[in-house]
C-alpha cells in the first residue's frame, strides 16, 4: 500500500515537473499597452482576458489562469494568478508585442485571489487561497534568484479574496502603503456549516517598508455593505476604489477616510457594458478600455471631484473599555444628581459665578447630553487630541441622520454650551472651539480652550 501511494505523488510530481509553459507570450499590437507605461503614477493592477482574438499562448495550463497587468517602472508585465508566473513586455517594433518570461515559479496554487501591486521596481502578491485555508502571506518578487520571496510582518492579516468585479484592498500610488478594510479568512479543512468562513471586520494599512500592520479601526457597516454587495469593483485610484451599482457609483476616499456618491445614469450604463469582456483601468480622472475582439482603444472621462461626500466613514474607531466605564460613572453620577433635586423641595436659580462665591454654591448648568459632551472634549483635551465630528455626533445620537440635520444639533449645541459657560464665569473666551483637520483641511476638529478647562472641572463635579 505504501509503495502504491508512494507512486501516485511520485508520477504526480513529475507530471507537474514537466509541465510545458511557454517562455515568450504575443500580444497584438495596440497602443493601450505601450500608452500605459506613459501615463502619470502608471496604473494600478488591473484584470486581463483570456481572449484568443488578442493573445497567444500554446500551454493549456496558461490558458486555464486568469490574467493581469501590472505596471512599474522596469516594464508593463503580465501576471497568471494562481501560478506566479511573470512575463516582462518587449517592444520589437513590428505588429506584436512580446511578453518574456522572468520567473522560474516552482510553488505556486496557493496564491488564488491575491492581491497583486508594485513599489517603484519592486513587484509583490499579498495575500490568496490555497492548500484548503487562505493566508496573509507578503511575497515579493526576486528578480535576482527569479522566484517569489515570503517576507515576515508583525502580523497575519487575511484579505477577502480577489476576483474578476472585485477588488479586497487598495494600495496608494507609490506602493507605500496597502489598506484591508475588512478580513475574510477561510478553512476549509474545518467541518463546520460555513465551512470555516469568518468575516473579521477589523480594518488595517500595512507600511509595506516596514513589513507592518497598524490597526487602523473597523469597517462601518454602510461601507461593508457596499464592498459586499456591489455589482462590481473594478477601479482603483489615487485615492480609493471606485463601486459600481446599478443605482449609481460610490467612491471609497481611504486617505481621507470617508465614503463618497455620484449618480449619472448615462455614465453607470456605459460601465456597466465594458465590465464583461474589456481591458481597462483608471488613470487621472479617465477609464482606458480596450475591447479584445474589435479591437477598438477608447477613452471614458471619469471625474471624482463629482463625487459628493455622504458623511459616512469607511472605518470608525471602536470606544475603547475606559471610556465605556467612564460613561456609566458618568451616568450614574448623574442620576444621583438628579435624584438629589427631586428630593429637594424648591429649586434654586442658576446663579453666575463669582470669585467670591465659586462654583459651591452654583447648580450644574448643563444637560445630561451637554455633560456628557463636555466630558469626552475635556478627557480628549487633556491628552493633547481633539474629538471629530464622528465622535460628536455619536455623544449627541445623531450618527444616523443626515449630514444637514447633524450639523444643525452640533452647531446648535456648541453655541448653546458656549452661552451657558459665558454666562455662568463671565469668561469671554468660548469654552468649546474648533480647528481644521490635520488629515482633511475640509473638515473640523474640536477641543476645550486651555485656559477654561479647570474651571469647566469644578463645574462638571
Amino acid at each position: 500500500m505504501r509503495i502504491i501511494f508512494f507512486f501516485f505523488f511520485f508520477c504526480l510530481g513529475h507530471v507537474y515537473g514537466q509541465e510545458q509553459v511557454d517562455s515568450v507570450v504575443t500580444i497584438k499590437r495596440s497602443s493601450f499597452f505601450t500608452d500605459i507605461l506613459s501615463k502619470k503614477g502608471g496604473a494600478h493592477c488591473f484584470q486581463g482576458s483570456n481572449s484568443d482574438h488578442y493573445i497567444r499562448y500554446n500551454s493549456a495550463y496558461l490558458r486555464a489562469m486568469p490574467i493581469e497587468f501590472l505596471s512599474t517602472s522596469t516594464g508593463l508585465f503580465l501576471h497568471f494568478g494562481h501560478s506566479g508566473k511573470l512575463y516582462l513586455m518587449e517592444d520589437r517594433g513590428d505588429s506584436l508585442l512580446y511578453f518574456v518570461r522572468q520567473d522560474r515559479t516552482i510553488n505556486y496554487n496557493y496564491n488564488i485571489g491575491s492581491v497583486l501591486f508594485n513599489n517603484k521596481r519592486d513587484i509583490y502578491e499579498f495575500g490568496g487561497y490555497g492548500f484548503w485555508k487562505s493566508n496573509g502571506l507578503l511575497r515579493q518578487y526576486n528578480f535576482s534568484d527569479r522566484e517569489w520571496d515570503i517576507l515576515p510582518v508583525n502580523l497575519e492579516v487575511s484579505v477577502p479574496l480577489v476576483s474578476v468585479s472585485r477588488m479586497g484592498a487598495w494600495v496608494d500610488t507609490s506602493g507605500d502603503y496597502m489598506y484591508v478594510p475588512y478580513q475574510i479568512t477561510i478553512n476549509d479543512g474545518l467541518s463546520s456549516v460555513d465551512n470555516g468562513i469568518k468575516i473579521d471586520p477589523t480594518s488595517y494599512r500595512l507600511n509595506v517598508e516596514q513589513r507592518k500592520w497598524e490597526k487602523l479601526g473597523v469597517i462601518s457597516d454602510e461601507a461593508l455593505g457596499l464592498l459586499k454587495t456591489s455589482n462590481w469593483t473594478g477601479y482603483a485610484s489615487e485615492r480609493g476604489l471606485f463601486l459600481g451599482f446599478t443605482k449609481g457609483l460610490y467612491y471609497l476616499d481611504f486617505l481621507s477616510n470617508q465614503i463618497l456618491f455620484y449618480n449619472d445614469p448615462n455614465l453607470v450604463q456605459s460601465l456597466l457594458r465594458m465590465q464583461a469582456n474589456m481591458l481597462s483601468y483608471y488613470n487621472g480622472g479617465w477609464i482606458y478600455h480596450l475591447n479584445p475582439v474589435t479591437y477598438k482603444y477608447d477613452s471614458l472621462r471619469f471625474d471624482p471631484s463629482l463625487f459628493k461626500s455622504t458623511g459616512s466613514a469607511i472605518w470608525v474607531k471602536p470606544v475603547s473599555y475606559g471610556a465605556w466605564a467612564g460613561a456609566l460613572s458618568l451616568l450614574m453620577l448623574l442620576g444621583l444628581g438628579l435624584l438629589y433635586r427631586r428630593r429637594k423641595k424648591k429649586e434654586q436659580p442658576i446663579a453666575p459665578f463669582s470669585t467670591t462665591t465659586g462654583l459651591a454654591g452654583t447648580l450644574r448648568p448643563f444637560t445630561e447630553t451637554e455633560q456628557s459632551l463636555l466630558q469626552l472634549l475635556l478627557s480628549r483635551s487633556d491628552k493633547g487630541l481633539t474629538a471629530t465630528i464622528t465622535d460628536i455626533n455619536y455623544v449627541l445620537g445623531v450618527k444616523d441622520k443626515s449630514p444637514g440635520m447633524q450639523k444643525k444639533v452640533r452647531s446648535d449645541v456648541i453655541n448653546n454650551l458656549n452661552e451657558k459657560y459665558a454666562f455662568v464665569t463671565h469668561q469671554k473666551e468660548s469654552l468649546i472651539q474648533s480647528i481644521r483637520s490635520e488629515s482633511d483641511k475640509r473638515y473640523f476638529e474640536y477641543l476645550i480652550y486651555p485656559a477654561c478647562r479647570e474651571t469647566l472641572r469644578q463645574l462638571l463635579t
